[in-house]
């Protein structure tokens, strides 16, 4: 990247199921833990390998999702389509985005984010990928601390 002057825009992930005509690797699920937890948990993870059962599977695990990230001001406008989602901004390390990262957000800060953008609040692409990271403000956030 350059050192054109960045600023953050937040945003919120938005996930999008559908059913497939079969599964494939690398498709991605939101699963929700509740059994032996006081609040429920979700799970964020890609797939592996192809089950045996698929229909078992998705009735375990629901059916895959897209995820977006929309914007928080109004929630319809789309800052970053699945195929952008790809880099996280480990304190000005820019790293592959991992399912322990998109469950942490979820979980951690209910699916917000902040994306890097110009003083236009266009988002920025990076090599094709917004850049997310924790998101800077939470509500309530100087109360857990």
């Amino acid at each position: 990247m350059d050192d054109e002057l960045t600023y953050l825009t937040e945003g919120e992930f938005a996930f999008v199921s559908y059913v497939p005509s079969s599964l494939k690797v690398g498709m991605h699920f939101l699963h929700q833990v509740t059994v032996g937890l006081i609040e429920p948990e979700w799970i964020f993870f890609t797939l592996e390998e192809v089950p045996e059962d698929e229909d078992m599977f998705m009735s375990l695990y629901g059916a895959p999702v897209l995820v977006y990230v929309v914007s928080t001001e109004d929630g319809t406008e789309v800052l970053a389509n699945p195929k952008e989602i790809r880099l996280f901004d480990d304190g000005g390390e820019l790293v592959p985005i991992s399912d322990a990262i998109m469950t942490e957000i979820i979980n951690k800060d209910e699916g917000f984010m902040d994306i890097e953008c110009d003083d236009t609040g266009d988002v920025i692409l990076f090599e094709g990928s917004v850049i997310i990271s924790y998101i800077s403000s939470i509500d309530g956030e100087e109360e857990d601390e």
